[in-house]
């Protein structure tokens, strides 16, 4: 595919490791990409296969600067497709859909299908009706449910946010997954996650496998479906995955997913993540990213490229539905695994959802240092694009050296 400039692609959220995986697919197929970001630098912009910058104003505290900015960029007509990268800006460039699918296309659905994908209550209570198995979930809405339910649960127990990223007062915040250990846990523990982002759930806590199931979904039919397992996760109790591993395509998995999408009338780029309960060996959706995930480098570099797929969907090519990949492929995101090991090393059995997994902190340190196993990329650092690397490494030791040198401190900003 040769360049033009009715090929360019604005790409949100530069920092997000989602966004250099899809500069580097689109920059390698010749179509040029504008990385955008509230900052001056950030680390899809410094790949060798950015093609521009764009800063603008941040979307999470200024939001309708970032929207008329965005809009102003997009209405200059030289972009063929704008991709949002992040939930925010998935949120809120899905409410300007119309207006911006004038001058782009915009490969996601409305925002009200949107916000179904990210509200995991209203997800799940799908999932209930469409018989695929969720872990057992207090709905809970108010102290007093939670009250109520404190008394009979099994602990620990999950407190997730309904939203991942909530808008309270024109600025969005961020909700966290906490553990409470007891019922006056629980109970404290609800009230400041519900006055953070209200109605949080409480859910019974899985031990198992997470897997997930990457899709692309277009005019309602699956053009592309790619599973994977986590290795390992920042932090080790649950969280973004920081090595992982193509597998063999589930069928079951894709159908459950897919189902699930189809009834949101979702549209474009999703992950579905479900974790293997060890007590049933069932796999238990736990819910969906509607946007391109972190470990999309690892599809890529199995050989199922999304973010080109997308691209020539969204251009009006008639795309071939695809489901072969590479099995066994591993791709590890070192400085997130760096992070793994020190929560390892600094966090006590049993603390904050931690067990007893069997992993002793000599052998976590060994994992950490097989820096050659066989098929693993690394998912920043590459050699023949070392820009994203370094610049990840510079902000990671600076972050380090702002936190006087406690990295638990600056864990949740990588």
């Amino acid at each position: 595919m040769t360049s033009s400039a009715n090929q360019n692609v604005l790409i949100t959220d530069g920092d997000q490791r989602a966004s250099l995986a899809v500069v580097r697919s689109l920059g390698r197929a010749g179509i040029p990409a504008t990385v955008g970001s509230s900052l001056p630098e950030s680390l899809a912009g410094s790949s060798k296969y950015c093609a521009g910058r764009l800063q603008y104003p941040s979307p999470a505290e200024r939001t309708e600067d970032f929207l008329a900015s965005i809009e102003r960029e997009v209405s200059s007509g030289r972009y063929a497709v704008l991709l949002p990268m992040s939930d925010i800006t998935v949120r809120l460039v899905a409410r300007m859909r119309d207006s911006l699918s004038r001058f782009a296309c915009v490969p996601f659905p409305s925002e009200e299908r949107v916000i179904a994908a990210q509200d995991k209550r209203s997800l799940l209570l799908l999932a209930k009706k469409l018989s695929i198995s969720i872990p057992e979930t207090l709905f809970a809405i108010g102290d007093e449910i939670a009250k109520e339910a404190s008394r009979d649960l099994t602990y620990p127990v999950v407190i997730k946010p309904r939203f991942s990223r909530y808008q309270r007062n024109g600025k969005w915040v961020s909700g966290d997954v906490q553990y409470a250990w007891d019922p006056a846990d629980l109970l404290r523990k609800y009230e400041a996650a519900h006055a953070r982002v209200p109605c949080p759930l409480v859910q019974e806590k899985i031990e198992g496998e997470g897997r997930g199931v990457f899709l692309l979904v277009w005019n309602g039919e699956l053009k592309a479906a790619f599973c994977h397992r986590r290795l390992r996760e920042k932090p080790p109790w649950g969280g973004p995955s920081v090595y992982r591993e193509s597998i063999a395509f589930d069928e079951e998995m894709v159908k459950k997913s897919l189902r699930l999408l189809q009834a949101i009338g979702w549209q474009g780029p999703a992950m579905v993540e479900f974790k293997v309960d060890n007590r049933d060996g069932q796999s238990k959706l736990m819910e969906v990213n509607g946007r391109f995930w972190g470990s999309l480098q690892l599809a890529i570099d199995a050989g199922m490229n999304f973010p080109l797929l997308l691209f020539r969907l969204a251009t009006g090519e008639d795309v071939p539905t695809q489901f072969d990949y590479k099995v066994g492929v591993k791709s590890r995101w070192l400085l997130g695994d760096l992070d793994h090991l020190l929560i390892r090393l600094t966090h006590r059995t049993g603390g904050n959802g931690l067990v007893d997994d069997g992993v002793s902190r000599l052998r976590a340190c060994r994992n950490f240092l097989k820096f050659y196993e066989r098929n693993t990329r690394y998912e920043v650092f590459r050699w023949e694009d070392r820009g994203p690397g370094w610049r990840e490494c510079k902000t990671y030791i600076r972050d380090l050296l702002r936190s006087g040198g406690n990295r638990k401190e600056t864990i949740r900003a990588h």
